[in-house]
């Protein structure tokens, strides 16, 4: 007895085929959500992936997101200045895409999401939001556009995989504290002319 969840879908691999009525391998049809199937025993295989909307949360802080350590996005701006930020990273599985991503890609959600998944959104990131420069990050407009061209990036690259990208959101950023300390001085001074 094989289930899927509500959210889920199923992929049956044929162990061993039968003189052509079954063809060994993984089996090119998804097997609906929250439903049950019976297959006999040690000649099939059953994986689930789950189709439902997913964040990938990459922040500074300890105990929050997908990692129990700091995991925000380190980089440098365009002009050179070291900037972490908090991103999440919504995406989803295109439930018909289900055999060619346990064919090609994982065996599970767990792998497709730490292996291919979060290793791409750590990487792209980092590049489109250090083309901006350090005064352009203050403007959340010009975040807005350049997290909108990260998940347009994302979705060519991820989605021959299988993958949906729904969205990539900025939260708090942090430029070195040295760095911070001077335009805080430098406001005040504007402040007071």
């Amino acid at each position: 007895i094989h289930t899927t969840g509500d959210t889920e879908v199923g992929v049956r691999t044929v162990k061993w085929g039968f003189f052509g009525v079954l063809k060994k391998g993984v089996e090119d049809k998804v097997y609906a959500p929250g439903s049950t199937y019976f297959f006999l025993p040690l000649i099939n295989d059953w994986h689930t992936f789950d189709t439902k909307l997913q964040n990938i949360e990459m922040t500074i802080q300890r105990g929050r997101g997908d990692r129990t350590t700091r995991d925000d996005l380190l980089f440098k701006t365009i002009d050179g200045n070291d900037i972490g930020l908090d991103v999440i990273i919504a995406y989803r599985l295109d439930p018909q895409k289900a055999p060619y991503i346990l064919q090609h890609v994982a065996e599970s959600d767990s792998i497709l999401r730490e292996k291919i998944i979060r290793s791409i959104a750590r990487s792209k990131p980092r590049d489109i939001f250090g083309e901006l420069t350090t005064e352009e990050f203050y403007v959340a407009a010009s975040r807005e556009q350049q997290a909108e061209r990260a998940k347009d990036i994302l979705q060519d690259i991820l989605g021959p995989y299988g993958i949906i990208m729904d969205k990539v959101l900025t939260k708090d950023y942090r430029f070195n504290p040295e760095y911070q300390k001077a335009i805080e001085a430098k406001k005040v001074a504007d402040q007071q002319m």
